[in-house]
């Protein structure tokens, strides 16, 4: 599915001042989780990693305010106010495509926050795959797109790669069809890939 085609957004929560820590704990990102899918949902998925926090989802309304309200009642009892955080809405396939391009320069130039990034990325969406797979996959091919128009070195690249052939990975595996997972995963084995 392309994006133009969806009504794909995404909240970005990010705090001021870069701090090797969550922003909020795992247990408050299931409780905010549970709370978004009932109001917008069920496509709703958070990833929650030291860069910040990332809401994603379908919807044709923005729920900007009601996502920041709801994580802000989480942190105001660790006496963090808006003031606090940087905050980005997405709401178009523009919005989604710049700030993508714009995230992905800002990450490779350091090269180990890239890394733990990525891997903390990657498994959580492989956690999140098979209640988000219309989410994820459309996001995955955003993502893939964008990489490929970065011109990104070879050492990026072989931190992203197997990430990406793993998620990928993991869609085969939800198929029920025995010779087409057969078919992805020689296809996708790291020896084949250029």
């Amino acid at each position: 599915m392309k994006v133009e085609d969806s009504q794909l957004k995404i909240l970005n929560i990010s705090g001021k001042g870069f701090k090797k820590q969550l922003l909020i704990s795992s247990k408050e990102v299931s409780t905010l989780h549970v709370f978004l899918k009932e109001i917008i949902n069920d496509s709703v998925m958070i990833i929650n990693t030291n860069v910040g926090l990332d809401v994603y989802y379908h919807s044709s309304l923005c729920y900007k305010d009601l996502i920041v309200n709801a994580f802000l009642l989480l942190t105001t009892c660790k006496g963090k106010s808006m003031d606090d955080f940087h905050i980005k809405s997405l709401n178009s396939e523009s919005d989604i495509e710049n700030e993508t391009n714009r995230f992905f320069e800002k990450l490779i130039k350091n090269p180990l926050l890239f890394k733990s990034y990525t891997k903390s990325l990657f498994n959580q969406l492989k956690i999140n795959y098979s209640n988000n797979v219309e989410l994820i996959d459309e996001l995955l091919a955003l993502w893939q797109n964008k990489i490929l128009e970065t011109n990104l070195d070879s050492n990026i690249l072989k931190i992203m790669v197997p990430y990406i052939i793993n998620l990928q990975g993991t869609y085969f595996e939800t198929l029920n069809q025995p010779i087409l997972k057969s078919l992805a995963r020689e296809t996708l084995k790291e020896a084949r890939f250029n």
